[in-house]
This record gives C-alpha cells, structure tokens and sequence, in this order.
C-alpha cells in the first residue's frame, strides 16, 4: 500500500521555474520603469511647454533701448490698454452721434461721424505706435534722470483724477484753478498780440499743414473772451467711487493692475514735464513770409490771371473775383505771416524761395496758386505758432535720441495680443 504524501506547504519551485520567474519581474520591472520615465517626460514637457508660454515668452524681449529690455509681457499690457482708451472713445463717441442723428442736426453729426472715423484710423495703427511710445519712454525716463526730473505718487494721483473728473464731466478742484488763471493770462495775451491776416480754410479747400493732428483723450480748453461759465468741479469723493470703477473696468478688460495703470500715468508725466523743458528751449522768432495767392483749379486758369495781372489789374481784386479759397479771398489773397512748415510742401517751398515781388502759378495737391511774396523777414513768433515750435523742437529731440540710441526692434505681427474688437467689427 502506498504512502499518503504529506501537505507541508506549497511546492518548491524548479530552477527552471525560479529563472523563468526572475526573468517575468525584470521585464515587469523594465515595463513600470519606461512607463514612469515616459510619464515624467510628459509631465516634464508639460512644465517647460507652461514655463516657456507663460514665464519665458512674456519675458522675452519685444524691444532692447540701451541695453534696457522691454518685454512682451509689457507690451501686452501697454498695448491692451491702448486699445481699450481708444474703443472706450469711439463708444462714447458713438453714443454721442446717435443721439445728434436723432436731433437732426446734420452738421454735429458729421462732425462725430469725423472722430469716429479718426479714431478707428488710430486703432488700426496703435498696435505698432504702442511699441514706439514704449521705446520713446524708455529714452525720456532717461534724459528725465539726467535733468533730475521727478514725478511723486501725489501728482500722478492728482493726473489720474483729472482724468476721471473728465469722464464724469468736470474738474478737479486744483484743475478748476489753474482753468482760471489761464483764462485770465489768455485773455492778457490776446489783448496785447495783434495778429496780420491769416489764411482760414474751408473744410473742402484748404492749404495745410503737413502735421499730422491726432485726436486727444479729453478736448482742450480753450480760452474763448466772454462770461465765464460755472465750473463743474467733481467732489473727492466723487473721484474715489470713480477711481475704484475705473480700475475695475480696466482690470476686466485689460488684466492691468493699479500699478501698472499708474505706471502709464507716470509715463505720460514725465513726458509733458520733459516736453515743456525741451519745449520752452525753442525760439521765440522765426523767419516768415508774408504771402498771397489766388487759388483756383487749372493751370490754364492760374496763366490767364498771371496775364491779366502784367497787364496792370490789382492782385486784391482779381483774389476777391477769383480765388475759391473763401478763407483769403475777401483779404485780398492775403495769407498773413507764416514760419516754415505751416503750409503743405510745394506752397511752403515756393513762399521761402521765390524772390520777393515774383508772380509764379505753384500746383499743390488743392489745384494751382497764383503766388506772390511780399515780404520775408526775422519775426517774433505768434502764440499758436510758438506753441507748434515746441512741440516741432521736443519731436526733433525725440527723434534726435532714438537715431544715437541702440535700439533693437524685435516686434512682429504674430507677438500681437488677441485682438476682438477688429475680429468683431467696431459696431
């Protein structure tokens, strides 16, 4: 009779069990091993992809001034909000305009209709004009150091304010201030400079200046003789409410913080300050001409009027018969005292080189001119035109620096922020 085989655990494995065994773990090993290093690399490439899209790439540079980098990040934001001052204008804008359509007054509503257009021109453009600010910043800051020019926290507060008091309508209290005393000094000039004939033009034919003129955030007071209105100044109080409104608005529609708010603000400062020094360097006198012209639409016609003027009629006469610039015309063709530059080029190049008395018919982009010098000289420059001198002398400053500066100019149309509102339309 056989023996029962007695149950003392489980089988002990062959040699050939136990190698095949050890072979089974380390290819399972081998398996969780690639699998945890394929995972990490995911992982890893998910935190450099995130890294170099949201720390490398907004701290790349869009623009290096005198080793001094501006980064994407900064333009993003700059050029956000930007944009958003202009839409917010040509919303206001537009609401104004519905309401002047439904009055029927067909002249104001043109004129709305003008800014609109002027300001979807500027939003086409900004995005390239933002980076030149930016780059014109950094060299003012610098220039501003040199010339120990400041701007404490107190006087962009005090810019920011103005800027809401003039959302809401109205002045700050210090604003409401320097409006009088303005008005006081403007009404002493006025008083005491005498101006020659100027040429006025019509909005269909005019001879202008070869500036541009961009629309500004907020119209320019001006100083009109007459009763002084009653100014609407905006209660501290007031501009606190309006302050917290604003930075709201401007972080959901902008991602802009206070900070970065003020620091724009700042900017802009330091660029009137600096622009008023440079400025007030210009020159108070200018060479000018006294010119007059006939303006009208053929050279075949400007001859005929050359011809009856060697044969003795009067230049004033003939310009009051003749010319279709209703602005010079009843002055007798007189254009006034002007300095270089205020005239488009043909007409500015002709009345600072012609010899003094010579008839001469001038084409410019108007039609033709019967043009006449009557005088050049030396003169002390008129308010309106010294205020463009200054201007004219800090841009040629401006554009003075940025040719001795080192500037690397990295911007390209695919470092653009999203852009809804050209997607969408401005309607």
């Amino acid at each position: 009779m056989a023996k029962k085989q007695t149950d003392s655990g489980p089988r002990e494995l062959t040699r050939k069990e136990r190698a095949f065994s050890k072979r089974e773990q380390e290819q399972l090993n081998k398996l969780y091993t690639g699998l945890g290093i394929s995972g990490g690399l995911v992982i890893l490439a998910l935190i450099l992809g995130a890294l170099y899209t949201y720390i490398y790439i907004p701290n790349s540079a869009i623009a290096i001034v005198n080793k001094e980098k501006i980064t994407i990040d900064q333009y993003h934001k700059r050029v956000q909000y930007e944009r958003f001052i202009l839409e917010d204008q040509y919303r206001q804008i537009a609401a104004e305009r519905a309401k002047v359509v439904e009055s029927e007054n067909e002249q104001l509503a043109g004129l709305y209709e003008q800014w609109s257009n002027q300001i979807l021109q500027q939003r086409q453009l900004v995005d390239q004009q933002t980076l030149d600010i930016m780059i014109g910043d950094k060299l003012i800051e610098t220039e501003a150091s040199k010339r120990s020019i400041t701007v404490s926290d107190q006087e962009v507060t005090e810019q920011i304010n103005r800027l809401l008091a003039g959302r809401l309508g109205g002045l700050t209290t210090a604003e409401a201030s320097e409006t009088a005393t303005a008005r006081a000094e403007a009404s002493q000039t006025a008083a005491l400079w005498t101006p020659t004939p100027t040429f006025t033009p019509s909005p269909t034919k005019i001879i202008t200046s070869t500036k541009n003129v961009s629309p500004t955030e907020t119209p320019a007071n001006t100083a009109i003789p007459g009763p002084t209105p009653t100014l609407n100044v905006i209660a501290a109080a007031d501009l606190g409410t309006q302050y917290t409104n604003w930075i709201n608005t401007l972080a959901e529609n902008t991602g802009i913080t206070a900070v970065e708010y003020r620091q724009f603000i700042r900017a802009n400062i330091f660029r009137d300050k600096l622009g008023k020094i440079i400025g007030d360097e210009a020159p108070k006198s200018a060479e000018q001409a006294q010119a007059r012209h006939i303006l009208v639409k053929t050279e075949e016609e400007a001859k005929k009027i050359i011809k009856r003027l060697e044969g003795g009629e009067k230049f004033a006469k003939l310009a009051e018969e003749l010319s279709e610039d209703p602005g010079s015309k009843m002055e007798g063709g007189d254009l006034g005292f002007v300095p270089h530059g205020r005239f488009v080029e043909p007409i500015d190049k002709a009345i600072f080189s012609m010899p003094i008395g010579e008839i001469k018919a001038v084409q410019s982009s108007f039609g033709w001119h019967v043009l006449e010098v009557l005088v050049r000289e030396n003169r002390l420059l008129s308010p309106e035109d010294y205020n463009q001198s200054k201007r004219t002398t800090f841009n040629d400053w401006l554009e003075k620096s940025r040719k001795e500066s080192t500037i690397e100019n990295y911007w390209s149309i695919d470092k653009l922020p999203r852009d809804k509102f050209l997607t969408q339309g401005a309607g």
